[in-house]
């Protein structure tokens, strides 16, 4: 149930306009402090998963391991692994609805 309502808030989040997907733009956004949560899928490379987590680490933005294919699905790109949320109120939407589905 909570997949499908993390589903539905991050495609809204992107039909907002208030997230970038992609490794490149997810870690753009990340250095430049418009980041309030980055979004990992478990289908991502080792390196992008790295790459991610290590540049939100030191930034200090928090982030998301989401279940495999749920990014793709939420946003409708095939292949689509990682994702800058750039929205507070989304961001801590998102990740109140992930710790209860923990």
């Amino acid at each position: 149930m909570n997949e499908e309502r993390l589903r539905g808030l991050i495609g809204l989040c992107q039909r907002a306009g208030k997230m970038q997907s992609g490794a490149d733009l997810a870690v753009k956004a990340i250095r430049k402090g418009s980041c309030r949560l980055a979004l990992i899928d478990e289908k991502a490379a080792a390196n992008t998963v790295k790459k991610i987590t290590d540049s939100c680490i030191y930034y200090h933005v928090p982030y998301l391991l989401l279940p495999a294919g749920l990014l793709e699905q939420a946003c409708g790109m095939e292949g689509r692994v990682t994702a800058a949320v750039l929205d507070a109120g989304f961001a801590g939407r998102l990740r109140t609805l992930s710790e209860q589905s923990e």
